[in-house]
């Protein structure tokens, strides 16, 4: 059934049964940029503060294992809002390609709105404008499937009209104000909201932006240590050493100690911006009347290396880059519970529209979590899958293990017993005991590859493509063309 069909029969099947069906939840929908798993007090993290996001979890289920479909915005992104892998989507990268909405799949915005819902977004957006409505020119008057809020301090994004630019740090102000606002007035239908900030992105200006300066402490004694896993202590592979040599104009490569301790100290204060800012949303719904009828979700749409094994940013397939937070809270429910439950992106779209009452398609890749957050029985899958292109590889998460798969250079495979070693400090696979687990999850991959029409190395094609068309000279963008 083509999306279009979908979504009709949906509008006409759904409509009847509107005034029979109990009260829908509404749905609050809170995303940070480049947020790692272990940025949150509640997670154990001496070195940064986060109490709104930590009142959330301790009322609400905290997923302590839950990745990204890819480790990088854009394709991470376009799976949050399609639950399919981005291979699936052709999205390869940040800049080619990227418009969510000509994929010719349904997406959640298009399919809660068909249930019943109004679906709103404020914040990045990045699939395909960045910044629709308080960055740059408005390109269309809705995103797919979410009626855009208008930005205070700007013009109404729907106008069309360029408006004053509002860059990082000081936009994500701009998107907590405009949910403030929306939650204040009344709303006679069921909503998604969905609120995006971009910090803590703004890390990937550092050491560049003077602001940061500013930031740092006058003691430098209260700079957070070296990450433990700062040094490997195993056989890396090869494309990794290369990444550090080559990220261009950050050389971070040869950064000293103390610019690694600053990096973190900046990374972590951002993290504590964006909870403010959430807060301020929070606190607005607690004071509304949809405080008794909304759930709260929280996630990112990737981690940040921080140090970790020398790297920084995002991308790879370590815990820090690939794992992020997700915290739901359900309206009525107090207590908090941390589960190891293997969960993904990819399961936030069917898990909405279920507490919706709306029909799943039945290609959506990930799983509704409604029944584990509900207290009844629960099928936890096998594995999550994610990929990345820059570099390229596949990986494939048990509840043990982790297996990594890349496609070029030397030692591109890596296996890690998360149990034993959560810092993935220790590739195994050269381990003769666990020849056996290994060539399990390299089926595993095989399958889900094959699953997914997933040809691994048609991405390298894409990819290249992508950094040609990224180079300023036109000799780079002659070559793209001829590909």
């Amino acid at each position: 059934m083509r999306p279009a069909q979908l979504i009709a029969w949906l509008m006409f099947g759904l409509a009847d049964l509107a005034a029979a069906e109990p009260t829908k939840p509404n749905i609050l929908f809170l995303i940070t940029d480049q947020h790692m798993a272990d940025a949150l007090s509640c997670a154990g993290n001496p070195y940064v503060k986060t109490p709104n996001l930590d009142k959330l979890a301790a009322r609400g289920v905290r997923f302590t294992r839950n990745y990204v479909a890819n480790p990088l915005c854009v394709p991470s992104r376009a799976s949050l809002f399609s639950s399919r892998m981005p291979h699936e989507l052709g999205i390869y990268g940040n800049t080619l390609g990227t418009d969510l909405a000509g994929k010719g799949v349904p997406t959640m915005g298009e399919l809660m709105r068909a249930g019943g819902y109004e679906t709103y977004y404020a914040g990045k957006w990045h699939v395909h404008e960045a910044f629709p409505g308080y960055a740059t020119v408005a390109k269309r008057r809705t995103l797919p499937g979410f009626e855009l809020l208008p930005m205070e301090g700007g013009k109404d994004p729907r106008a069309g009209d360029k408006k004053t630019e509002q860059k990082s740090p000081q936009c994500d102000p701009f998107v907590a104000m405009a949910a403030v606002k929306f939650l204040e007035a009344k709303h006679p239908k069921p909503f998604l909201l969905t609120v995006s900030l971009l910090n803590p992105h703004d890390i990937c200006e550092f050491p560049y932006f003077e602001g940061f300066k500013t930031m740092l402490p006058a003691d430098e004694s209260a700079l957070p240590p070296l990450r433990p896993n700062a040094q490997d202590t195993t056989v890396v592979p090869s494309v990794l050493h290369s990444e550090k040599e080559n990220r261009g104009a950050w050389s971070y490569g040869r950064w000293t100690e103390r610019q690694w301790r600053q990096y973190q100290w900046v990374y972590y204060r951002l993290v504590e911006s964006s909870d403010r800012l959430l807060g301020q949303v929070i606190d607005a719904l607690e004071r509304s009347a949809f405080k008794d009828n909304t759930l709260i979700v929280f996630t990112s749409d990737h981690g940040e290396m921080l140090g970790s094994h020398r790297l920084i940013s995002k991308e790879k397939l370590y815990e820090e880059s690939a794992s992020v937070p997700l915290i739901f809270a359900l309206p009525g429910k107090t207590g908090a519970v941390n589960t190891r439950s293997l969960t993904s992106g990819l399961d936030l779209m069917p898990t909405f529209l279920d507490f919706a009452g709306v029909p799943r398609p039945v290609e959506l890749r990930g799983h509704s979590l409604r029944p584990l957050l509900e207290g009844q029985a629960y099928q936890e899958p096998a594995f999550v899958a994610a990929e990345s292109f820059d570099p390229e590889a596949r990986m494939i998460r048990t509840s043990r293990y982790k297996y990594i798969k890349y496609t070029y250079g030397e030692n591109t495979e890596q296996f890690f017993d998360l149990d034993q070693d959560p810092h993935e400090r220790r590739n195994l696979i050269a381990q003769p005991e666990l020849v056996a687990e290994i060539e399990r999850h390299r089926a595993l991959l095989a399958k889900w590859m094959a699953d997914t029409k997933d040809e691994f190395k048609k991405g390298s094609e894409t990819l290249a493509q992508i950094k040609a068309r990224e180079e300023s000279d036109e000799d780079g963008k002659a070559k793209a063309k001829k590909k």
